[in-house]
């Protein structure tokens, strides 16, 4: 099977995956510059010397919403100095190969389903906690981009009355109570603590009573999204990724048990919970993937 490239454009790295029978080969990251025009120097450096042992179309994954037709973004929120810029076109026109671009967090699913915790999965959702929440859609082996390319938008899913203000995104959104960022501030808020989910997370682990309440609703708000999304979609399996991650030793039981007492009780054991396998490397190897997959 031929080599395949995907590109990760985060809010913080741009990442470059060299892809071969679904095994990432090499790998590579270097800091997401302010504007696109400086992204393609970065990317023609990560990608160096790949292009001649490659085949087929780059694919590109990056923050919404953005136009995946065009390859246009449109008003990413943690991105502001993108906004229209046409990605696609300036990156076929530097290349001189076709180009497909596509959501990070749908990228993020089809490399957790062609590489990751999804390979023996039919459909999956994948969920994303970090800087904010995203989701990604695969439905009987196909990604769903929806009409306009906004399927998977989880984190501007209301959740709760009221909440923080946050940029473009509805209050009491998801993404403005429950993301890794969220909570970092809330904790900064009710318990004075500095230094993010992180160190929020190592306060829940040593069974700090001042922070269980905080941690009990980020796991509710949590839940009520996933539960939603359970009853909406019906999925084989849950995945969850993203940066808050990294501490699921302290939460993810918990999380599991919050999310299916929240389901129909007839789908509690039929859903299946999982942790991502592939981490910083998923939207890569899914942007590398997404000329072998079906989009919807």
């Amino acid at each position: 099977m031929a080599k395949r490239i995907g590109i990760d454009i985060g809010g913080t790295s741009i990442k470059a995956a060299l892809i071969e029978e679904g095994r990432i080969i090499n790998f590579r990251e270097k800091k997401t510059p302010e504007s696109g025009d400086e992204a393609l120097e970065v990317i023609g450096r990560l990608s160096k010397g790949w292009m001649e042992e490659s085949a087929g179309a780059v694919g590109i994954a990056a923050p919404g919403p953005l136009d995946t037709s065009e390859g246009i973004f449109l008003d990413p929120p943690n991105l502001p100095g993108w906004h229209g810029f046409p990605l696609k076109e300036k990156m076929e026109g530097m290349i001189g190969r076709q180009c497909l671009v596509e959501n990070d967090a749908n990228a993020a699913a089809a490399g957790e389903f062609t590489a990751g915790a999804g390979r023996s999965c039919q459909s999956l959702v994948y969920i994303t906690i970090s800087t904010g929440v995203g989701g990604g859609i695969i439905t009987g082996g196909r990604l769903l981009s929806g009409a306009y390319f906004n399927a998977g938008e989880i984190g501007n899913m209301i959740i709760a009355d009221g909440g923080p203000y946050q940029a473009g995104m509805n209050r009491g959104s998801w993404e403005s109570l429950a993301s890794g960022t969220a909570l970092g501030k809330a904790a900064e808020l009710e318990l004075g603590l500095t230094g993010g989910a992180e160190k929020f997370f190592n306060l829940v682990n040593n069974e700090d009573k001042a922070a269980d309440q905080l941690y009990r609703r980020w796991l509710d708000y949590t839940a009520r999204g996933t539960a939603n999304i359970i009853h909406t979609l019906n999925p084989e399996t849950i995945v969850f990724g993203g940066g808050v991650m990294k501490a699921a030793d302290v939460f993810f039981e918990d999380l599991r048990r919050e999310v299916k007492g929240k389901v129909y009780e007839s789908l509690r054991e039929k859903v299946d919970i999982r942790l991502a396998e592939l981490g910083v490397m998923a939207g890569a190897a899914g942007a590398a993937a997404l000329e072998t997959m079906e989009r919807i």
